[in-house]
């Protein structure tokens, strides 16, 4: 066994940094996880030997796998449990909750669209429409005014109900919403509210199922891992789904989104791992530390507030 006092250092450290969110705190608590399992191996080869002690472990990564290999199969999906990496979910999920996944049916909206159809939403390319004027942009005008000096962000950001965003046949609609900062501070935000397609209006809806998607190789989210959004419109483009999802914290749809520095953006979401049916706080840290991820984020400090959606 594991001497008391290593457990009780590792537990301490780990509540040290949930309170905290210091970086330090994260890769000690990495660094305790380890030691602790290096020392329960070298305790139980003293005491009966490497041999057996080989055969234990063997014993306990068959019983993993057989759990992993099970769940797959109860919950009808190759990833049943994911970490939460960053806080573009927040309130509804937090950075370092563990997700419970299953591969079945997803509520969003739902719209038929043609081979042609989708491909002129499946680039970065929007245009953006102003009183009578026009300009493309990649991804969206609230990435291209959060990444460039531009005047007529100025006009945007006090008047964001002015614009209207098109990438093929979506039109995306922008309103005012409020962030609110952990200091009690509040600031407007732009934010879309709605998406038209064949003149029908789409509002953000926060009862629709969060997803676990797989991001498109070589887009920006792909560099981040799987993601964990809220799905917004379920695409049946000649016989094969797509998504379209949103962080609830984050103003914008996940294909609205471009690095200007980097020159890339996303795209609609073909593979999905399934829905969360279960959120469990902190549990999702130990996989985010054995990923690497240790620093938090500055949108940890924010929450966006849509008063008028469900």
């Amino acid at each position: 066994m594991i001497e008391n006092w290593k457990g009780i250092l590792f537990i301490l450290v780990f509540i040290l940094f949930i309170i905290t969110k210091n970086i330090l705190f994260a890769a000690s608590t990495l660094v305790l996880m380890i030691w602790l399992v290096a020392s329960e191996v070298g305790t139980g080869a003293k005491k009966h030997g490497w041999r057996h002690e080989a055969i234990d472990t063997l014993i306990s990564i068959i019983f993993i796998l057989i759990l992993w290999f099970g769940l797959q199969f109860i919950l009808n999906t190759p990833a049943p449990v994911s970490g939460i990496v960053s806080c573009s979910m927040l309130p509804s999920l937090a950075r370092g909750d563990m997700v419970v996944v299953q591969g079945s049916g997803i509520n969003a909206y739902e719209i038929e669209m043609s081979a042609e159809e989708f491909d002129k939403i499946n680039n970065y390319d929007s245009l953006i429409e102003y009183e009578e004027n026009q300009f493309p942009v990649k991804g969206s005008i609230y990435s291209y005014c959060a990444q460039n000096k531009d005047p007529i962000c100025n006009y945007f950001y006090y008047s964001p109900e002015k614009f209207v965003e098109r990438k093929g046949g979506l039109v995306f609609h922008y309103s005012v919403c409020k962030m609110k900062y952990d200091d009690g501070k509040i600031i407007n935000e732009p934010c879309v509210v709605s998406v038209e397609y064949s003149g029908k209006n789409y509002p953000i809806n926060l009862s629709h199922d969060t997803i676990v998607y797989i991001p498109e190789k070589g887009t920006y989210f792909s560099y981040i891992g799987d993601i964990i959004h809220r799905a917004y419109f379920k695409i049946n483009a000649n016989g094969t789904e797509y998504y379209l999802a949103k962080g609830d914290n984050n103003p914008i749809l996940d294909i609205q989104m471009y690095d200007y520095n980097y020159k890339i953006g996303n795209l609609p979401a073909k593979e999905i791992h399934g829905k969360q049916i279960l959120g469990v706080p902190y549990l999702g840290y130990l996989k985010l530390f054995l990923s690497g991820f240790f620093e938090e984020y500055p949108q940890c400090k924010t929450n966006l507030i849509y008063d008028y959606v469900k």
